[in-house]
């Protein structure tokens, strides 16, 4: 399946497709945030430091989405089903490696790489197929994704306190990679939205990497200047060259990157508070619930105040920040329960918007390539600040300066994104004054 013209049914074999991309970010979600559960015995077993740690879930966190432009033009290329089966593979292999990796290289190549590879892979894949067959509905479905994948951090930790207390390690990550090999299932439910509306003529818009001069003008340019055409027209390039989707993308990346270490911390952080596995677990599957709650909620609210996606998702930032800062305040269990509930509704909202931020700004056509590049420049950030942040945390034994500093990389989001309407504002009353002007020069 390429990607066409063919006007997205809302509805019909559509609701199949949610199904599997629930299923999908089911698994995947709950790999993000409950690895660290799993990991930090280990990590504490092989005498990794704070900065390898960080280094490992911080590089299963961006090495697939430096890969995103890639990812993009498969989907051109290929479709969604048969990414997503490479994607399945690719996870399912790269768990089931890790659950034999017994040295800090070993757990970098198969968690940090592999694995990483597979998840983003998925995730994406599974959004630019729910894009295809839903517009008109397209807030609601992706917050039913959301809420059904919202199951998995409240049922996973407790399944994984349990299997801990019966299985090693090694083990209970070998039986995470069978539950990831249920993804395949997923992407074989990913049929083409042209096989599902009828009497729709279609126009797919293939991605042609062999000739690249077909034509008499093209045969006047260099080599050189025919390739860096072809490049921009397959990863959609011409972009970058909006300032407003260049400020999103920037901002979104450093969004993420704040956002999914907090995340990926949190195991660590509640850790450093002296608080048993039980309890950690109980924590998230508190965060878990609260995040469930949100994310059914959040297209409803969103549409009542009828607030654009990119508002709704800075609102959540502003909680968030706050939230974050209150961690540092209180350690006591029952005060960090509230907090853990508090964290989840704020998630849940930046995870339905963040969803829709880009598919609402650009076209169906380059919606993958600006994916891509989504993708990329949080794996950039996340990549680069990862491990600054765990030399923040080896360097002054407290992950307080490390909460503190993603704070301030949220409100920079902020700053960039109300800077950037203050100026839209300023030139479109500019333009509506000019317009008076010219009305009232024309009356005379």
């Amino acid at each position: 399946m390429t990607i066409s013209s063919t006007p997205q049914p809302d509805g019909g074999y559509g609701w199949v497709i949610v199904f599997a991309s629930a299923l999908t970010n089911f698994i995947t979600l709950s790999l993000i945030q409950c690895f660290g559960l799993i990991l930090k015995d280990t990590f504490t077993e092989l005498h990794l430091s704070a900065m390898e740690g960080a280094l490992i879930i911080n590089l299963n966190g961006a090495f697939g989405m430096l890969t995103g432009p890639i990812t993009g033009v498969l989907q051109k290329v290929y479709g969604c089903r048969i990414t997503a089966f490479g994607a399945a593979l690719l996870l399912t292999t790269g768990m089931v490696l890790t659950s034999f990796s017994r040295s800090f290289l070993a757990i970098v190549g198969s968690y940090g790489i592999v694995t990483s590879l597979g998840m983003q892979m998925s995730e994406s894949t599974q959004r630019l197929a729910i894009n295809l067959y839903f517009k008109k509905k397209r807030s609601l479905v992706t917050g039913f994704v959301m809420t059904v994948a919202g199951f998995g951090p409240i049922l996973i930790p407790q399944l994984i306190g349990i299997l801990l207390k019966v299985y090693s390690t090694e083990e209970v990550i070998l039986l995470y990679g069978g539950m990831c090999a249920h993804i395949f299932v997923a992407a074989a439910l990913l049929q083409p939205v042209e096989w599902h509306v009828e009497g729709k003529g279609t126009r797919e818009e293939k991605i042609e990497l062999k000739e690249l001069g077909s034509t008499d003008e093209e045969e006047k340019k260099s080599f050189c200047a025919s390739v860096l055409e072809t490049v921009a027209r397959i990863f959609d390039l011409d972009l970058l060259k909006d300032p407003v989707f260049d400020n999103i993308l920037a901002g979104l990346a450093l969004a993420s990157f704040a956002e999914l270490n907090f995340t990926l911390l949190i195991p660590f952080i509640l850790h450093d508070y002296d608080l048993t596995t039980d309890q950690i677990a109980t924590f998230l599957s508190t965060l878990g619930v609260a995040d469930m709650i949100s994310r059914f909620l959040s297209p409803y609210v969103g549409n009542y105040f009828k607030k654009p996606s990119r508002l709704m998702f800075a609102y959540s930032l502003v909680i968030l920040m706050i939230i974050k800062f209150t961690i540092i305040l209180f350690d006591n269990y029952y005060v960090l329960l509230i907090i853990g509930f508090t964290l989840g509704m704020a998630k849940g909202i930046r995870k339905v918007y963040m969803w829709l931020v880009i598919p609402d700004y650009v076209s169906l056509e380059k919606l993958p390539s600006a994916a891509g590049m989504d993708m990329l420049a949080r794996g950039c950030c996340i990549l680069i600040g990862g491990p600054i942040l765990g030399v923040l945390r080896d360097a002054t034994g407290s992950y307080t300066i490390c909460i503190i500093v993603m704070n301030c990389i949220t409100i920079t989001t902020i700053l960039m994104w109300a800077t950037e309407a203050i100026i839209k504002r300023f030139k479109r009353r500019n333009l509506e004054f000019e317009s008076e002007v010219e009305g009232m020069s024309s009356g005379k």
